[in-house]
């Protein structure tokens, strides 16, 4: 075999390694973004459910969801502030639009994030395609 040959041939295997690694990137990258889209929905959907507060008052009779479907029935004794939490266990105690103004920022946040990420990942599948490319263009010699 030649030198050219054994050449062409590490630079085949640096290419698939290459590639195996993108794959891998690429595969975190759509798992970070959905974790982010899914963040983005439940966010928007808290946002929604406080904005619903406005329409009651102290006393109104409202469900509330304690996860996995299962609802309770509470009375509000204050329909103009939510507790918050704020991360490491803390939480404060906000007003409706307080809470509203968070969670848009919030989302917001998310949205760029969810931006840069699918950037990123459309710039890794070009990186991909044209490794691949090189790969069948040294198979094909």
């Amino acid at each position: 075999m030649s030198e050219e040959q054994q050449q062409r041939e590490q630079y085949a295997r640096q290419l698939v390694q290459n590639i195996q690694i993108m794959e891998e990137e690429i595969a975190r990258g759509q798992s970070n973004l959905q974790m982010f889209q899914a963040q983005e929905s439940r966010l928007a959907e808290t946002a929604k459910a406080v904005s619903e507060l406005k329409n009651h008052e102290p006393g109104d009779e409202i469900l509330v969801s304690i996860g996995s479907g299962v609802h309770l029935r509470v009375n509000l004794a204050n329909a103009s502030h939510v507790i918050v939490a704020l991360g490491a266990g803390f939480a404060a105690e906000k007003s409706l639009e307080e809470a509203l103004a968070g969670f848009e920022k919030q989302q917001e946040q998310l949205l760029d994030i969810s931006r840069r990420q699918q950037e990123h990942l459309r710039k890794a599948y070009a990186q991909l395609e044209a490794m691949r490319k090189q790969i069948s263009q040294l198979v094909q010699r």
